[in-house]
């Protein structure tokens, strides 16, 4: 019978694992957190070191600190709410930071209202407070880092955030593809705020849907990004290209449907 769970809730659990002699292959569970976000769905979480952060979401995000110094009496260290929720969640500053990315959203309907970059200080694990945040407003900007953890590069000595971006909003800058690299102060000063620092549009010539029109496939590139002494390269889509940090110039770029026709609406699988 369907229905809807009004009362749903979530909850972390140690496990012991199976003793090396073999004996036994149950992993039998020692300690548990209980209620974690009631009526609300887990979208996040991130283990390091004695600690756990879980991230739930209905209408606002409460970020749960979870201590995990005494595996069999975990316990949870404190709840911080805030609007929207982060789907991604990154330790930097040696654990006492972490850079999350994520959405924002309206506290009183839930709904989302644009992409999210956050930074907590979780120094003290009793009161974690969000310090940086920045908004793109454009609800249907969207970014693969919040889904997919190879998609997310945080270079921590010239603390730059380099992630594949999408929007649509005009009031935002039009229509982009491709990433975006921003500066990401780890301190509540605010006179250092976190700023865009380099653009990198994918799309060539604005030719995102010109190709005889609408065609599902699959070659497609996922977004990734590395470094190499100061230079960028960005994989994305069917391109990839290299700009200097430092002087922000594109070095060179490399059109992976040079060779195609234009003939040619979908093409075979990428090897």
């Amino acid at each position: 019978k369907w229905g809807q769970l009004t009362e749903s809730k979530s909850q972390l659990t140690v496990l012991k694992l199976p003793d090396e002699d073999g004996s036994s292959r149950v992993m039998a569970p020692v300690g548990v957190v209980n209620n974690l976000g009631v009526t609300e769905v887990i979208q996040s979480a991130r283990f390091f070191d004695d600690k756990a952060f879980v991230v739930t979401f209905r209408r606002t995000d409460p970020l749960y600190a979870i201590d995990l110094s005494d595996p069999e009496k975990p316990f949870r260290a404190a709840e911080l709410k805030i609007t929207g929720f982060s789907s991604y969640l990154h330790p930097a500053d040696g654990g006492n930071k972490l850079l999350a990315i994520g959405s924002e959203a309206d506290e009183t309907t839930g709904r989302v209202t644009g992409l999210k970059i956050t930074v907590f200080d979780v120094s003290d694990l009793s009161e974690p407070k969000a310090i940086q945040n920045l908004v793109i407003n454009d609800p249907w900007a969207s970014s693969e880092a919040s889904r997919d953890h190879h998609s997310f590069r945080f270079l921590e000595g010239p603390q730059l955030l380099l992630i594949p971006m999408s929007t649509r909003n005009e009031k935002e800058g039009g229509p982009f593809d491709g990433f975006k690299v921003y500066r990401i102060p780890l301190t509540a000063d605010t006179d250092e705020r976190i700023t865009e620092y380099l653009g990198v549009s994918m799309v060539e010539d604005s030719r995102m849907f010109s190709r005889g029109g609408w065609c599902w496939y699959d070659a497609y590139l996922p977004p990734r990004s590395m470094v190499f002494s100061g230079n960028a390269m960005f994989i994305k889509s069917h391109g990839v290209v290299s700009y200097d940090l430092n002087t922000l110039e594109r070095r060179w770029y490399t059109n992976l449907d040079a060779n195609r026709s234009d003939e040619d609406v979908c093409y075979d699988y990428w090897m």
